[in-house]
C-alpha cells in the first residue's frame, strides 16, 4: 500500500510518504506563509520521484488551527488525490500521539486568538475524552480541572503549571506519529468522502458578545 499525508495545522508542516519499500518523512518550519512553505516541500518531494497517481490512500490533518494554514494542506492533498481514498485526522490527536502510552491523560493546548486556546483531551491509548474545542485560557483550565493526572502538550502549555508540562519537542506534529495514527485509521476503515477543516476560531462578534455578557 502507498500512503501520502500532510498536516499544516501548525507552523511546522509535516509530510509522510510510505510504500512497501521505503518511508519518507519531511518537516519544515519556514519563516514564510504556508502557501510558500508547502512549495518548498513540493520541490523536495520531486527529488524522491513519487508517482502520486499510484498512491492508494491520502491523509490530512484537519486542525484546529489557522484557516489559511489548514486550507493549504487540505487543498494540496485534494489536488493530488481527488478520487482516492482519504483519511482525515484531528491535528490535536497527531500531537497527542507524541505521548501515547506514557501512562497519563494527554491534554493538547494550542495557542489560538489572543487569550484563547485550542484544546482536546485523550487517554494514553489516544481515545478521545474531550473533542477539539476553543476556549479562553481560564475556561480551558476549568474544563480540564476534572482531570488530575495528565500531561499538557502543545505551544499553549506555557499557560499551565510546570509539573504538567513535558519537553517542548513534543509540542508539534511529527511525520512518524502522524503515520502511526493514519495506519490505525486505515486498519479501522475510517475513510472519508469529504474533507473539511476543523476550524473552531470564534468570530469577533462572538467574542464581543461573551465580553458583554460578562460585563467587560
Amino acid at each position: 500500500m502507498k500512503l501520502f499525508a500532510v498536516d499544516s495545522s501548525t507552523e511546522n508542516i509535516v509530510i509522510i510518504y510510505k510504500d512497501d519499500d521505503k518511508k519518507i518523512s519531511l518537516s519544515y518550519k519556514g519563516k514564510d506563509k504556508h502557501g510558500k512553505n508547502i512549495g518548498v516541500l513540493s520541490q523536495k518531494l520531486r527529488g524522491f520521484n513519487i508517482n502520486f497517481d499510484e498512491i492508494d490512500v491520502f491523509g490530512v490533518g484537519i486542525g484546529p488551527g489557522s484557516i489559511t494554514g489548514l486550507r493549504v494542506g487540505i487543498s494540496f492533498v485534494l489536488g493530488l488525490g481527488m478520487d482516492k481514498r482519504k483519511i482525515a485526522v484531528p491535528s490535536t490527536k497527531i500531537i497527542a500521539a507524541n505521548l501515547a502510552f506514557a501512562g497519563k491523560k494527554i491534554v493538547v493546548a494550542r495557542k489560538a486568538r489572543q487569550g484563547y486556546l485550542y484544546g482536546a483531551v485523550y487517554d494514553e491509548n489516544l481515545r478521545t475524552l474531550i473533542e477539539p474545542f476553543i476556549e479562553t485560557i481560564d475556561n480551558f483550565k476549568e474544563i480540564i480541572s476534572k482531570f488530575s493526572d495528565y500531561y499538557v502538550v502543545g505551544d499553549g502549555s506555557i499557560f499551565f503549571e510546570k509539573k504538567f508540562i513535558v519537553d517542548p519537542i513534543f509540542n508539534y506534529p511529527t511525520p512518524e506519529r502522524f503515520l502511526f495514527i493514519l495506519e490505525k485509521e486505515i486498519q479501522k476503515g475510517n475513510f472519508v468522502k469529504t474533507i473539511q477543516p476543523l476550524y473552531l476560531q470564534k468570530s469577533i462578534a462572538e467574542i464581543n458578545f461573551e465580553k458583554k455578557r460578562r460585563g467587560e
